[in-house]
């Protein structure tokens, strides 16, 4: 497309109905009327030879085409965005600030209840956003601007030279039984009973393996699966009064073993440490309110690695 006589302001109006999936919410985002957003569409409709969204189940649709263009558009408006605003300080205090996660369950239940608390009290004007992107990659939403951090994804993501991170939590990993288990002594968990037993496996992203499966290729074993779950935090609860196994960060494990009744035990193969990491786009390393917040987790991220690893309740300082 040649943008030489092009109005760059339908590009903004473009950017906003993908953002919002709305003609009214993009229109109220950019402080115009709607008649003159639906205009605006209208015309890059007709430049563009393309429907460019379709309005379905009360959402404006990207089509094939506008999925292409957003590829282009979204980063370029949140790097123009940027540039024009890095000269100004930011100021958390001073106005609305909103900040976009996305995340499992379990990665968001160890950030939230220190970020959420600690914000009410310091930066009431910050709202946070937390969004599930199991089914959309991650690092793309990253780059096109639609989250602004992503919790505890690795995979290629992380691999990826554009994609940036710093680590929340660290922690190790159990295996946890129910107590009356009649296959185990509540003492000592072997190599044969850990793959001779039925487990219940925990895939948050929809992977074929979890990082267990990996460590027993290396020894030439498999386990038996039982059931695979997308949840944390409900895999514990299916583990009571079943001769299951189940391999999970200890720290989740640790805050319930006694009230469902579970034994921990030491998984019987080497198992790399869990950790959870925030990742974001390097293209926004120079956004201002991004940069306060990546310092103010860095902040937050040891007291919350030593209460978390104790047991103990969440403070507000």
């Amino acid at each position: 497309m040649d943008i030489t006589n092009l109005d760059l302001n339908l590009l903004k109006i473009f950017h906003a109905i993908y953002q919002t999936q709305s003609v009214n919410d993009a229109a109220e985002q950019l402080h115009i009327s709607q008649s003159a957003c639906s205009h605006g569409l209208a015309r890059l409709r007709d430049r563009l030879n393309d429907e460019l969204f379709v309005r379905t189940n009360q959402k404006m649709l990207p089509t094939e085409k506008a999925l292409r263009l957003a590829q282009s558009v979204l980063p370029a408006m949140q790097m123009l965005n940027e540039g024009l605003s890095s000269s100004v300080p930011f100021d958390p205090c001073n106005g609305e600030h909103k900040i976009v996660l996305s995340g499992t369950d379990f990665t968001t239940w160890t950030l939230l209840p220190w970020l959420t608390q600690y914000l009410a009290k310091h930066y009431p004007n910050v709202q946070l956003r937390i969004v599930n992107t199991e089914q959309k990659d991650p690092a793309l939403l990253l780059e096109q601007g639609e989250i602004d951090f992503a919790l505890g994804f690795e995979h290629k993501n992380e691999k990826e030279n554009h994609i940036a991170h710093q680590v929340w939590l660290n922690d190790s990993y159990c295996t946890v039984a129910c107590a009356n288990n009649a296959r185990l002594d509540g003492k000592r968990l072997t190599l044969d009973d850990f793959v001779s037993l039925s487990h219940i496996v925990v895939t948050p992203w929809n992977e074929r393996t979890a990082v267990v499966d990996d460590q027993l290729a290396k020894l030439n074993r498999k386990r038996r699966v039982a059931l695979h779950l997308p949840s944390v935090l409900c895999a514990p609860y299916l583990v009571a009064n079943t001769p299951y196994l189940l391999t999970i960060p200890r720290i989740y494990v640790q805050n319930i073993e006694q009230e469902l009744g579970l034994t921990t035990y030491q998984p019987p193969l080497p198992i790399p440490n869990y950790q959870i990491k925030i990742y974001w786009h390097k293209t926004r390393e120079t956004n201002l309110k991004l940069i306060w917040f990546r310092q103010l987790l860095k902040e937050l991220q040891p007291k919350a690695q030593s209460l978390l690893s104790s047991k103990a309740t969440v403070p507000v300082d």
